[in-house]
């Protein structure tokens, strides 16, 4: 490695003006593509364009999300009867969801005073 600095006068650009204008012309040519590419990116266009391609796939997975939900909601009922409801899914035993769905006078009053509904 060359620790010896020999001095930066070819790098002057007041050395050779045509030659430096030269080397400035081909320059921004050779950087007019990216430029143009970053100044579109800059502005409301390349904001948009950072979004499509999440905003396609969040729509796509939705689409696949809906369609197997509508392959389900199809199915025969004898199937979709086997499936827990709202009360034993929470917890609530068998006897106290069919007692309360046949009429009885009321849920509290059977757990409350259990022989209340018996008597007359």
């Amino acid at each position: 490695m060359n620790e010896r600095w020999s001095g930066l006068a070819p790098l002057d650009p007041e050395r050779d003006p045509d030659r430096w204008e030269a080397l400035l012309r081909r320059t921004r040519a050779a950087a007019a593509g990216e430029l143009a590419r970053r100044a579109l990116a800059a502005g409301p266009a390349g904001q948009l364009a950072r979004w499509v391609r999440p905003a396609l796939a969040m729509a796509a997975s939705l689409v696949i999300a809906a369609a197997g939900m509508l392959a389900l909601a199809d199915r025969a009922p004898e199937q979709a009867s086997s499936a827990p409801g709202v009360a034993e899914a929470m917890g609530v035993p068998f006897a106290m969801t069919v007692s309360a769905e046949e009429g009885a006078q009321s849920a509290a009053e059977q757990l409350l005073l259990p022989g209340a509904a018996e008597s007359p």
